[in-house]
């Protein structure tokens, strides 16, 4: 009973992947450069102004920084976060995004970048960089410029969530959305005028909130957290709702990992006395091929398999499996008669499976999609093996009470 506790506390803390409201401006909007050259944007000479002080926006992909039209056509201000904007203070909206995203904590609002998009403008899907554990997410404010097309679009793996800041303006409003960095977002491409934004970083602060919502789902995740009683075998697993920081990192990993709401339910159960670490684990889950959805997150169904990885599985790794995988090799390491191309064995990067008795999936558990293979659970291959979904996904790693 205490697990099933546990885990109607834990959905008590699902949260949003993102929020968005409007303002309404008290005075003219303006950027002003670090030199005091300074654009109004309710001017029509603001666009071409823009356009003079900027240049083509990059975006970060594997810890490079790259320039490609295809994946990101857009400009961004040369001056990125050195300018000042007068007309609007991020902090009017902070505290509707912190009801939402971060309910212990007040944030900090730093521009980080002004960017356009013009006709054809567009932004790939992607997630945002996390430099550092206090940077939680983005704000994405919208200035009122004319355009059409230009959807942000937000995909936490259920439904896609599009906001539309086209067609006719008021140049007293301004539009905006916050996010959480791991969601994949998108901008639609541009159809007609210019679509601006400002781009600011949201990060934790030391000043905490007092909201009783959430000090009432602690209280209840405490009491279940007091009165846990772990499974025989080895560690719970909990799995994060979040995607956490430097998941391809060397295991396991800290609770500075966390983001959201996991670091709150960590740092519950550790003043509990539990032992808990982040561990990046590896999922297969088997598939109709026929019938289900692209696999765009994890879904807790059907026939699934877990192991803990005791290193990380990287994109080179995963671009050398051969389609059919197993976590253990059967037969050691003479393969029992199969070739070593015939299938792809997980066991070097494992520290062992876990059974789903030791598990607690969210509703809402956040998942890294790795590939469709022929997964044989039970280490055999030949018709044993079936078409699965394979997915990296990061748990809270609980272990026995310290004395």
């Amino acid at each position: 009973m205490s697990l099933e506790r546990l885990r109607q506390a834990l959905d008590a803390f699902d949260e949003p992947a993102c929020c968005e409201g409007s303002h309404r401006l008290a005075e003219r909007l303006a950027i002003v450069l670090p030199d005091g050259d300074i654009g109004v944007a309710d001017e029509p000479t603001f666009v071409p102004w823009l356009h003079a002080h900027a240049e083509a926006a990059p975006y970060g992909h594997g810890g490079e920084t790259k320039l490609d039209g295809a994946v990101r056509n857009a400009l961004r201000l040369r001056a990125r976060g050195a300018v000042q904007v007068a007309g609007f203070d991020p902090s009017a909206v902070l505290g509707e995004i912190e009801a939402a995203l971060s309910p212990r904590s007040h944030l900090v609002a730093t521009l980080t970048d002004v960017i356009v998009y013009p006709i054809g403008g567009h932004f790939t899907p992607h997630r945002d960089t996390p430099l550092s554990p206090d940077l939680i997410g983005t704000l994405v404010v919208g200035l009122p410029i004319e355009h059409a097309g230009g959807g942000f679009e937000v995909d936490d793996g259920d439904e896609p969530r599009v906001v539309e800041w086209g067609g006719p303006v008021d140049p007293t409003l301004v539009r905006w959305v916050a996010l959480f960095g791991d969601v994949d977002h998108a901008v639609h491409p541009v159809i007609s005028g210019t679509r601006v934004t400002l781009v600011y970083a949201l990060a934790l602060s030391d000043r905490f909130r007092d909201d009783p919502a959430w000090y009432a789902r602690v209280r209840a995740l405490d009491a279940a957290a007091r009165r846990l009683e772990l499974p025989p075998g080895g560690p719970l697993m909990i799995a994060c709702s979040r995607h956490v920081i430097g998941i391809d990192g060397e295991q396991p990993l800290g609770m500075h990992a966390l983001r959201g709401a996991d670091r709150d339910v960590a740092k519950v159960l550790a003043s509990r006395g539990f032992a808990v670490a982040v561990r990046t684990c590896v999922v297969a889950r088997e598939y109709n091929a026929a019938f289900d959805r692209p696999p765009t997150r994890f879904r807790p169904d059907g026939e699934l398999y877990f192991a803990r990885l005791a290193r990380p599985l990287l994109e080179a790794d995963i671009a050398a499996m051969v389609d059919c995988v197993v976590f253990e090799n059967p037969w050691g390491g003479d393969g029992g008669g199969y070739l070593d191309d015939e299938f792809t064995t997980l066991e070097p990067y494992i520290v062992d499976t876990v059974p789903v008795d030791r598990w607690i999936l969210r509703r809402r558990a956040a998942a890294t999609f790795v590939r469709d293979v022929d997964f044989a659970g039970d280490g055999f291959l030949g018709n044993g093996a079936t078409e699965s979904f394979l997915y990296k996904l990061a748990a809270l790693e609980v272990t026995t009470p310290s004395r």
